[in-house]
């Protein structure tokens, strides 16, 4: 097996060549110098992550095509199964990345590479910049959302959001070490809240309605006033509130979850006791589940309306242990029983103005009735 540097060095100089750049014109556009650019090629130099990212970014191409052919990934001994690579066809583009034991591909209909990369320049810069990596996950998350406001979002959390942030590539040197699956559960729950309050924010403000990922503070004031061992502020993922300053008061809480599973035991108590209060208890949802395949679909976890009736379901719709769930994922079967305890609705990014937006207004108003 070739060295792996005089394999990037190849992989570099056939990039460099496909695209007429001499090696002067390649270093200024990458900001780094001549003579390293051609100790890079001859696999001379071993380039750091950040010298990577900038010749990546110079060429206008993935960094994992600098990588093509390398068992190995950027640091010794690290295999390259995170990597996430593009093909662009005439449908659209394929996504290639490692799932369990298979080279699993995911198509994004209508994509076109530059959009891809647009999309994952915007995570790169956040996750170099001074921010928090959930900021970085939330600003490529809603960009992929605009770009692509037809696709499946959870699809795009889940195949493209997802593997692009479990790519070490992506990442500053300073994160060359961290274990980026465990890395990923901790930052995509939080910037899921994010992702609610941004989309949903300004649209609800019209209406008297405030969605804020409050602090410890906040929460223990707006929650405090409800008498029950169940309801545990640190648990509240974003309040829902009307009013203003200290004068604000709770109309519920909206639970926010990639998955079904994740923390839906934990959730079910508090938004057992927020029901029997008289307040909202909502769960948000990519409902984004798939299994290892060279073609993953990702089916969600709540089944089907008409075939068999999963227990996730049930909760929702026998058992109403929430007051509504909103699920983000166009496989997902919106409720068809107009007599179920809670009903699942199925939304999607193209207009904030939709079922979920509907559901809290309509309890708005109805807390102003009483």
């Amino acid at each position: 097996m070739d060295d792996p540097r005089a394999k990037f060095g190849s992989n570099l100089r056939a990039l460099r060549k496909a695209r007429a750049l001499t090696q002067e014109a390649l270093a200024a556009r990458a900001g780094l110098d001549r003579s390293y650019i051609g100790g890079v090629e001859r696999g001379e130099r071993n380039p750091t992550l950040t010298a990577m990212a900038h010749l990546a970014d110079a060429l206008n191409t993935p960094l994992s095509s600098l990588f093509a052919g390398i068992a190995d990934g950027p640091r010794s001994g690290r295999p390259l199964d995170s990597r996430v690579e593009t093909v662009e066809r005439a449908g659209g583009l394929t996504l290639r990345f490692g799932y369990d034991q298979h080279d699993a591909e995911y198509t994004l209909d209508g994509a076109r590479q530059a959009e891809y990369d647009d999309v994952l320049a915007t995570l790169r810069r956040g996750l170099a910049s001074s921010g928090s990596n959930a900021d970085a996950v939330a600003d490529a998350f809603i960009r992929a959302t605009a770009t692509w406001p037809d696709a499946n979002p959870s699809d795009l959390w889940t195949f493209l959001v997802n593997r692009i942030y479990c790519d070490y590539s992506n990442h500053p040197a300073a994160n060359a070490r961290l274990n980026l699956e465990q890395s990923w559960k901790r930052t995509s729950g939080w910037a899921l809240e994010r992702v609610v309050v941004r989309h949903y924010s300004e649209f609800l403000n019209q209406h008297g309605i405030t969605l804020k990922v409050g602090d410890k503070t906040e929460k223990e004031r707006l929650l405090g006033t409800i008498d029950d061992a169940r309801v545990v502020p640190d648990k509240a993922d974003i309040l829902v509130a009307y009013g203003a300053g200290q004068a604000q008061k709770l109309l519920g809480v909206v639970h926010v979850k990639a998955s079904i599973a994740e923390r839906r035991t934990d959730d079910v108590p508090m938004s057992q006791a927020l029901v029997q209060a008289g307040y909202l208890s909502v769960f948000w949802t990519m409902d984004s589940k798939s299994f290892p395949s060279p073609t993953p679909i990702n089916r969600g976890e709540l089944g089907t309306a008409d075939g068999e009736i999963s227990d996730k379901r049930r909760d929702f719709e026998d058992h109403g242990h929430f007051s509504a769930c909103f699920s983000y994922n166009a496989n997902t079967v919106p409720t068809s029983d107009e007599n179920a305890a809670a009903r699942i609705r199925v939304c999607d990014f193209r207009d904030p103005n939709d079922r979920f937006v509907e559901f809290l207004v309509d309890a708005y108003r109805e807390r102003r009735r009483r």
